[in-house]
């Protein structure tokens, strides 16, 4: 697999922060002898923009998050933890793909601003990267899965996260306030001289793993440690093979929003995948009369009545046995999504049980098309 980092020169206008093209080398020293020995870093892909959200949107965000309330929820991060170092999270899930908009106050004051954030992140996409992964789709627009209202505070149990890369394709995290001590997000630079894991990432020394080396961290600069300075309305764009989390907060209240491209993330899903039994298929419609849902049938559980061979033709099966893929499956926009032979696709009007199409996986298919028959054409 290929090392999918880019190495650091680090270049600054009055807009932007983007990293480029470097292997770093930091100097160690052998106890035992009197000359240093280089230590090469590598820097990963990481891109910073200034300014992006004015500060009175991110004010409103903030106040509105506030309003709603943060819920407190089990951090998956700390999955595996020793059950001292548990603590909740403090979140709001303002949009999810196959949900909608969650939080809609909320979400209509980031809306005006979410086109230029995905044209950020297009800009930082590496063409290796997407020739490799999306062959078909190379000019492809990131898309949207997740976007979520995060809030760390010595006040609750959440003030830190644990380093980790996000399983997604691109991370977006935008800073909305600066009144706060400590508890900035960094991210690591992974020794140079190493071969990377089957999907891509870097290894990290094992001691940036644990809960007792986060800690102590302080929002001070490291060689391999990196706080990037981000004022209000700041943003910063990193990619799955990003190693990064939040040093503790120490006093006030640290706000994040946080957008998830591409949680379908075909560099990682071996990951999940059996490689003997696994597919990689793609979905399409041509259909703009209806909005169209694709969802994964839970063979297991599903009783097929009347109707529920769910081929076409408006068929209707209990929704129950259905878990969404897509709430809004885009015409003229591919869907790749990972699976195994045997699993059951359907696409459905969104909102109902209607059945337009079913789809079998095969072996040897990898594209499956809705089309309206005569009688679908009546809806």
């Amino acid at each position: 697999m290929l090392l999918l980092l880019l190495f650091l020169l680090v270049s600054s206008s009055s807009t932007t922060t983007t990293t480029t093209g470097e292997v770093l080398t930091a100097k160690t020293t052998n106890n035992d002898e009197a000359e240093t020995e280089p230590l090469q870093l590598l820097e990963p892909t990481f891109t910073q923009h200034v300014g992006v959200l004015p500060p009175s949107v991110c004010e409103e965000l903030i106040a509105l998050g506030e309003e709603d309330g943060f819920t407190v929820v089990p951090e998956s991060i700390d999955d595996g933890a020793p059950p001292q170092y548990k603590t909740s999270s403090q979140t709001i899930d303002v949009y999810e793909r196959d949900r909608g908009i969650i939080a809609p106050a909320i979400y209509a004051v980031l809306e005006p601003w979410i086109p230029t954030i995905t044209s950020l992140v297009k800009e930082t996409i590496d063409r290796t990267l997407y020739e490799r992964f999306y062959p078909n789709e190379i000019n492809r627009a990131p898309k949207l899965h997740w976007v979520f209202f995060r809030r760390f505070s010595p006040a609750t149990d959440r003030t830190s996260l644990l380093v980790h890369p996000d399983s997604n394709m691109h991370s977006v995290n935008i800073a909305l306030n600066t009144n706060y001590v400590g508890g900035g997000l960094f991210y690591l630079k992974p020794p140079a001289n190493q071969r990377p894991d089957e999907d891509g990432r870097p290894y990290i020394p094992a001691e940036y793993r644990s809960y007792e080396w986060l800690r102590q961290q302080k929002r001070v600069n490291s060689t391999a440690i990196v706080y990037p300075t981000l004022n209000v309305g700041d943003l910063v764009i990193y990619n799955y093979t990003v190693y990064h989390g939040v040093a503790p907060v120490e006093v006030g209240t640290r706000y994040s929003f946080v957008l998830f491209y591409d949680m379908d993330n075909p560099a990682i899903q071996g990951d999940f995948y059996d490689k003997d039994d696994g597919l990689s298929v793609e979905f399409y419609h041509e259909i703009t009369n209806v909005n169209i849902s694709l969802v994964w049938v839970d063979v297991d559980s599903a009783a097929y009545g009347d109707g529920g061979g769910g081929t076409g033709g408006g068929a209707v099966l209990d929704s129950s046995y259905e878990d969404v893929i897509e709430l809004y499956f885009h015409p003229f926009e591919p869907l790749v999504q990972y699976t195994y032979v045997g699993d059951i696709f359907r696409a459905v009007i969104t909102n109902t049980s209607t059945i337009l199409a079913e789809f079998v996986m095969t072996p040897d298919q990898t594209r499956y098309t809705v089309i309206l028959d005569e009688t679908d054409e009546e809806l």
